[in-house]
């Protein structure tokens, strides 16, 4: 490999490997190729590269500073300066390898972004004391002759030059794939995951599909438009189950594997049997029956135990989690859901099928087949389908995947005793989900700012109404979780109009490059962040051809918990309309001071003016409404 310097980075360093090419004869490329069919390769860490290239930490400018997406759940956004001081345990809960993909580097007027291309299961780049390797990850132990994955090395002014780089290198790769759509992306839904009033609660002498029933039907009789439910782990039997209880904080949920994916016998209202050959009535499709929506089921990783690992030769086992070597298995779940009348299969616990069973990321492209055959399946059966728990990897080849509808980019609703921690994660994670064109769902939420003492919290959230304002704003489903009569309709109807159908923006709300680096956490100014709504002349436009809106956001998410004052400038004058005061103003700049997480939004006119009123409706978040499909 010849000398490289890049810029930011510095000089390259090549970690060969016997049978491994490291090829950089193309301007912004690297690649690494198998040579020959080669075995043994593991390095016995996954964050130790069999093969690659580094770049050494002792030459970085002192201002260098970094964002990564850590290769656990949800992309977790993970940042650092010149001495990589990556957090990548931040909680008891959540811990990842040191290892990132992509990676974004920051220095004086430069940009430099490390991105895989293709390959992106296989490749990351690696975190060390002394600088960084990127390669094929170490427990990656088999690849065939002539395989090979491409990272691409994007130099620029801005991130967003960067990530608008690589956005397009991969969808270019991934070829023409217009993203399905489904009830749940397109109108709002009830969900009961972790975070949700009924995630394994019921109320008094109910079950949990009763309370999840009369709950939904209450909201329809209030006049709240409810046209999907979620169905979480609750449904199905686990390898470790816990209790559903009456109301009250349940026990932490165990992270073993599917036993089953069929009803859960206590979960459902009797008499419907058990579903069987001689024709018994499901207490799913009873149940999805009783609803009149349709459902979204959820699914995990499956156990060593289940009754489905029959035959050791078809499944790679390990202590945590099995998976079938053919994946043309999960086509009976798909079929299932379609005869439960379900819509979409939620896909969570990603991680754990990769970390959780080493077979899947022993071999070049296991994890990729898996994926493809869900979408498949998919595509087959008319499903739609939701990355849940999902690595950066999954995100990046699920732009080539039309059946994935959403991916969550974020932990769960209340995962995090300080929500601005969430908040943040959402935020970030979208500018990558933005430019792989995916939609974005940042979780369920509770829709009453106020609450109940002595309910463990169930009854309401006190940032009610900003929790709504971003899952409006991500362009993805936007499901509420609320207790029966704990709704607050106003809320919920900001979300969307009277029938439920949600009103969108062209892409999710996003941080802005400034706040991508950890600094509105630390204090040194707001969270800003903003998406745009792209119309036509028929909505509000004074130019005749189509014009485009955006929405500005504003947190305080400073870990210090004090107010902060800070300003946000426009490309020029503007007509701007500042959503919780109902004032209109010219200005070229957006000014505010905010509390310990409170928030403020704009709706920043184009520049030709535009007439708000007649482009919109002023009691929604999403006030002007893309017209792009």
């Amino acid at each position: 490999m010849p000398n490289i310097v890049d810029p930011v980075l510095g000089a390259r360093t090549p970690v060969g490997r016997d049978g491994v090419r490291i090829d950089a004869s193309t301007p912004g490329r690297l690649r690494l190729v198998a040579e020959r069919d080669l075995s043994g390769l593991a390095t016995g860490r996954f964050a130790s590269p069999s093969a690659g290239v580094g770049w050494s930490a002792a030459n970085w400018a002192t201002d260098i500073e970094f964002l990564g997406a850590a290769f656990t759940q949800f992309a977790l956004p993970v940042t650092a300066g010149r001495e990589l001081d990556f957090d990548f345990h931040p909680s008891p809960d959540l811990r990842s390898p040191r290892a990132v993909s992509p990676l974004i580097a920051r220095s004086g007027d430069s940009v430099v972004m490390l991105a895989p291309i293709d390959g992106h299961h296989e490749q990351v780049v690696a975190v060390a004391r002394d600088g960084l390797t990127w390669g094929w990850h170490g427990d990656l132990d088999t690849v065939p002759a002539g395989f090979a994955t491409t990272l691409g090395i994007y130099v620029a002014a801005t991130v967003a030059d960067a990530l608008a780089a690589w956005g397009a290198d991969v969808r270019a790769a991934a070829g023409p794939v217009r993203h399905a759509d489904d009830a749940v992306t397109t109108h709002l839904s009830y969900w009961t995951d972790n975070g949700a009033a009924y995630w394994y609660r019921t109320e008094v002498g109910a079950t949990i599909a009763g309370s999840v029933a009369a709950a939904v039907g209450q909201l329809r009789d209030d006049g709240v438009p409810i046209r999907s439910v979620e169905l979480d782990s609750w449904f199905y039997e686990h390898a470790t189950p816990r209790p559903i209880a009456e109301i009250g904080y349940p026990e932490a949920v165990p992270p073993t594997g599917a036993m089953r994916w069929s009803a859960r016998a206590d979960a459902f209202p009797p008499p419907a049997p058990p579903a069987d050959d001689a024709g018994g009535v499901d207490p799913i499709a009873a149940f999805q029956a009783r609803l009149d929506a349709p459902l979204v089921v959820h699914a995990r990783h499956i156990s060593p135990d289940s009754p489905y690992v029959t035959d050791p030769d078809e499944w790679w086992t390990d202590d945590a989690a099995a998976h079938p070597r053919d994946p043309e298995f999960f086509r009976q779940w798909f079929d299932a859901a379609v005869g439960w009348g379900a819509t979409c299969i939620e896909q969570d616990w990603m991680l754990m099928s990769w970390f959780g069973v080493r077979g899947l990321r022993a071999g070049a492209g296991r994890a990729a087949a898996w994926q493809r055959a869900l979408n498949d399946h998919a595509r087959a059966t008319g499903i739609g389908l939701i990355w849940c728990m999902a690595t950066p990897a999954d995100l990046m080849l699920a732009a080539s995947l039309d059946r994935v509808v959403a991916v969550r980019t974020c932990d769960d609703y209340r995962f995090a005793d300080d929500p601005a921690f969430l908040w943040t994660w959402f935020l970030t994670v979208n500018r990558l989900t933005n430019e792989l064109g995916l939609r974005a769902f940042k979780d369920c939420f509770f829709s009453r700012a106020d609450g109940v003492e002595g309910n463990d919290g169930i009854d309401g959230d006190q940032h009610a109404e900003f929790e709504a304002l971003l899952a409006a704003l991500s362009g993805g489903p936007v499901g509420i979780g609320d207790r029966i009569g704990r709704t607050d309709r106003d809320v919920v109807l900001r979300t969307c109009d009277d029938d439920g159908r949600l009103r969108r923006v062209d892409r999710a709300l996003a941080a802005t490059d400034d706040c991508l680096f950890g600094g509105p956490a630390r204090g040194s100014g707001l969270m800003w962040a903003t998406t745009t709504a792209t119309t036509t002349a028929t909505t509000g436009s004074t130019t005749g051809d189509s014009d485009v809106w955006t929405y500005v956001v504003a947190i305080n998410t400073a870990s210090s918990q004090s107010s902060i004052a800070d300003r946000f400038v426009l490309p020029g004058e503007r007509s701007v309309y500042e959503w919780r005061t109902g004032v209109t103003e010219r200005c070229s700049a957006l000014e505010v001071e905010l509390t310990a997480r409170d928030w403020a939004l704009w709706i920043v006119a184009p520049p030709g003016g535009g007439d708000i009123d007649r482009a919109g409706d002023r009691s929604k978040y999403v006030v002007v409404e893309s017209a792009i499909d």
